[in-house]
């Protein structure tokens, strides 16, 4: 019970920490030096996680779990990526149709910030730096300290945790389904380099994206309303009944060879089920448009 309540105290302190931290110090340090202050924002995560480590004295190795990745591992992470990516497309075009004009200017707000730096320093801010000290705080000291939870609560909450930390409210749903898919991965594989790898994997095609020529236009409200209609969130979610089974996929090689390997009948079974929910309900929502 005692070890429970520090686990308990240790995830609360750091969360509401690193909030402070991103409201009072981060944020004016990204108002002011841009690109930069993102830089320093990620480093200051970094030495939180660091930071509270020691102060609770939680043994390092297994709050930041290491393990020699392997060929199956990786490409276990990078098809996972993909079932999560496609969902994660699905919810941010709900996000959008709900809302257009916040995340018109959202988007718009974050392709002005990236854009501002040469790629290569762009694709260490965007994608590496978070890779690497989000999922420090995230996936290792938070969900360590998350432990007297059941899996599936921890998966869940760490994820929320995650989505929330961003603070918009338009960014919350699809950042949030992608940090339950990382916590998953963080957790299913035993090794935190393949929550790493997911990350790295989803804010590469983020940071490679602001290449295109688009990109560097402006979104009009005009224009996504025009674009996302209820036909368009028809076929994303048609095209998201692939999901189900590259998660499924990714998860299996994931397993580690010590971890029994779940009913593969019921499984099937699940993701046959979700894949008929997909394909029928874009049906639907394209036959109404």
């Amino acid at each position: 019970m005692r070890t429970s309540r520090k686990n308990l105290l240790a995830a609360v302190s750091g969360y509401l920490l690193a909030l402070i931290f991103l409201l009072f110090i981060a944020a004016p340090l990204q108002m002011r030096y841009g690109m930069m202050g993102l830089l320093w924002t990620e480093l200051g995560l970094l030495a939180l996680a660091l930071l509270g480590t020691a102060v609770f004295r939680a043994p390092w190795r297994q709050v930041f779990r290491f393990r020699r990745p392997t060929l199956k591992g990786v490409a276990g992470t990078l098809l996972l990526w993909i079932g999560a990516y496609a969902l994660v497309i699905l919810v941010s075009m709900f996000t959008m149709f709900v809302s257009p004009q916040r995340m018109t200017e959202v988007s718009t707000a974050i392709n002005d910030l990236f854009t501002r730096v040469p790629f290569a320093l762009r694709f260490l801010i965007v994608a590496v730096s978070p890779a690497i000290c989000e999922e420090m705080l995230f996936r290792g000291y938070l969900l360590h300290h998350m432990q007297p939870m059941p899996t599936w609560a921890r998966v869940l909450t760490c994820g929320v945790l995650f989505g929330a930390f961003h603070l918009d409210p338009v960014r919350f749903p699809p950042t949030a389904v992608l940090g339950i898919f990382i916590t998953w991965a963080a957790l299913y594989s035993g090794n935190l380099l393949y929550a790493m790898l997911f990350h790295l994997f989803n804010n590469s095609l983020s940071t490679l994206a602001t290449l295109l020529p688009a990109s560097t236009e402006a979104a009009t409200v005009e224009t996504v309303e025009t674009v996302v209609t209820p036909a368009t969130l028809g076929a994303y979610l048609m095209l998201a009944a692939v999901a189900p089974w590259l998660i499924w996929a990714g998860l299996s090689l994931l397993r580690p060879k010590e971890t029994p390997a779940p009913d593969r009948a019921r499984t099937a079974m699940l993701c046959l089920v979700l894949c008929a929910a997909c394909l029928v309900a874009g049906w639907l929502l394209m036959q109404s448009a």
